[in-house]
């Protein structure tokens, strides 16, 4: 089963990097001597390792480099966890970018004393020319910078890659060397933070009078021997040895995912916005053949979970997308109610993913692999239901066996965005409650939250009683929060280690009517069978 699913990934990533590559177009040799230093490093032998190793080499080091694949926003995402970590120790720290040409760190200094505007600052850089890669992705470091007055850095020199790694390191070695008290923390290309290349170089400038940690994120070669062990998503931190980590966020496939949007859009505007993209213009592929590819998905998942729908039942579908909303709008108006019509226009708002009202097509905002993996596990889930399932819940007023419906969809739809992309995160119980003790969450938002963690905890008390007061939507996002969190501990504990009675609860879950009891079962079966209470979102 596992072997079918990993094929499918095998499939998406070989498809996904062989286009990125193409769209790369001629590499340099020293570019090609570089990747290939790389992946001979990233064979070596890793072992398992934990936050706790990790944050202890960070205090322990005066500079840590973090890889940056610079289209893909989880690298930069993955620094602001890391600055969280240094904070909390109460280190002193400076910023080190390769973003910003050493020539202007001077612009760099005026921005965060206050001195010049965010535009000014980006024009003064020349930021839309000399990177080009999303300024969104590295904002965020700039605004702490600011707040809490972090030095920033600037790294970035023209020339080879080598000799673009030796005037950095001269850089960060005089920093060092002015400030021996504050640790560096350097964000910079995947290529470039390889142990003999930038990092070798600071180590000759200060004469190898410095510790360093060397943080590698997403490596394919990893993932990939992870995968083979049947455990790729227990280890989310790893090491070469003792001074160098490896940080599994992503599936391997997302980031050249990320590279071909930039290719295709970013590269030749920097200010292109994706989601106002997507909006205005509708998907942006991982393939130029889109029912193709969301057929594909199907038939893996049927196969995976061993549901035996028809390759012809599978077929029977059609994609909508914001190209389309008009069409989608007229369908929906076809709904016998207006608080029917009401929800699925609510949902369009939110960027939700759903079947169309009483016909085998479905609206999926873009055609990413997380969106096409989810509503492919929507089709299967709905392909064995009888015929206008949902319509007759809805005609007939039925809110409960509704809410039923809609947790068990979005848990069987995540658990096969997860089969696709295991490092998928949502919110989970310690997180709600954790939200909830916070003034941030308010009004309708903080009531469902309460009513979705009152509903696992309280046991005895009656579905009918928790919900009462519930419109469709309420009843959608509380079915929607409660299915993501169970279709994520379904996925980490029963699928990878317990085949045989993970197939019972599947089919069990798809295959039998809606009712309390039956939801009941699942949460007994998943939620408190595995502590459902000590669950959280990753950090990494």
């Amino acid at each position: 089963m596992k072997d079918s699913i990993k094929d499918v990934q095998k499939n998406i990533y070989n498809y996904l990097k062989n286009k990125a590559q193409t769209l790369e177009g001629k590499k340099s040799n020293e570019l090609i001597k570089y990747q290939r230093d790389q992946n001979r490093l990233n064979n070596r032998k890793f072992y398992s390792s934990n936050i706790g190793e990790l944050s202890s080499s960070i205090d322990d080091s005066e500079i840590i480099y973090l890889g940056d694949f610079h289209t893909f926003d989880q690298s930069s995402r993955n620094l602001k966890r890391i600055i969280d970590i240094i904070k909390s120790k109460k280190h002193e720290f400076a910023i080190g970018l390769e973003l910003v040409h050493v020539n202007h760190q001077k612009f760099i200094d005026y921005f965060l004393a206050g001195h010049i505007t965010e535009l000014e600052f980006l024009e003064s850089i020349n930021y839309t020319e000399s990177w080009r890669f999303p300024w969104t992705y590295y904002k965020t470091f700039f605004e702490i910078a600011k707040k809490t007055n972090i030095p920033i850095i600037a790294l970035n020199t023209q020339g080879s890659l080598s000799q673009r790694d030796k005037k950095a390191a001269k850089v960060l070695a005089e920093f060092h060397k002015n400030s021996p008290q504050k640790k560096i923390l350097v964000l910079f290309g995947e290529y470039h933070i390889v142990k003999n290349k930038l990092p070798n170089q600071v180590l000759k400038c200060l004469n190898k009078s410095v510790i360093q940690t060397i943080i590698h994120q997403n490596l394919d070669e990893v993932y990939w021997k992870l995968s083979k062990s049947n455990k790729p998503l227990m280890d989310k931190v790893l090491k070469f040895n003792k001074r160098e980590y490896i940080l599994l966020t992503s599936a391997p496939w997302l980031k050249y995912e990320s590279q071909i949007y930039w290719y295709e859009h970013l590269s030749e505007d920097p200010e292109f916005d994706i989601h106002e993209y997507i909006i205005e213009n509708g998907a942006l592929n991982f393939s130029e053949n889109v029912p193709e590819n969301f057929y594909f998905l199907c038939q893996h998942i049927n196969k995976t979970l061993q549901l035996d729908i028809d390759d012809d039942k599978l077929e029977e579908f059609t994609l909508y997308d914001h190209i389309r909303l008009e069409q989608v709008q007229k369908s929906l108006m076809k709904a016998p109610s207006i608080k029917i019509q009401n929800l699925y226009h609510s949902l369009i708002k939110r960027g939700r993913s759903f079947k169309i009202y009483n016909q085998p097509r479905y609206f999926c905002p873009n055609y990413s692999i997380n969106r096409l993996s989810y509503i492919a596990g929507i089709h299967c889930y709905i392909t064995l239901k009888p015929k206008n399932y949902l319509e007759d819940l809805l005609s007939k007023n039925k809110r409960e066996e509704f809410f039923y419906y809609h947790f068990e969809q979005c848990l069987i739809a995540y658990f096969c965005s997860k089969l696709i992309n295991p490092y998928r995160k949502c919110d989970m119980y310690r997180d709600y409650k954790n939200l909830l003790k916070g003034r941030s969450i308010k009004g309708s938002k903080r009531s469902l939250y309460k009513t979705g963690l009152s509903i696992l905890d309280k046991k005895k008390t009656p579905i009918k009683d928790q919900i009462k007061g519930y419109r469709l939507l309420g009843l959608y996002n509380l079915g929607r929060m409660l299915g993501h969190m169970v279709g994520d501990i379904l996925f980490d504990t029963v699928f990878l280690k317990d085949e045989e009675s993970f197939h019972q609860l599947a089919h069990e879950i798809i295959l039998k009517e809606v009712s309390e009891d039956k939801f009941r079962y699942i949460l007994e079966k998943v939620a408190y069978k595995n502590n459902y209470k000590d669950s959280f979102k990753r950090t990494f």
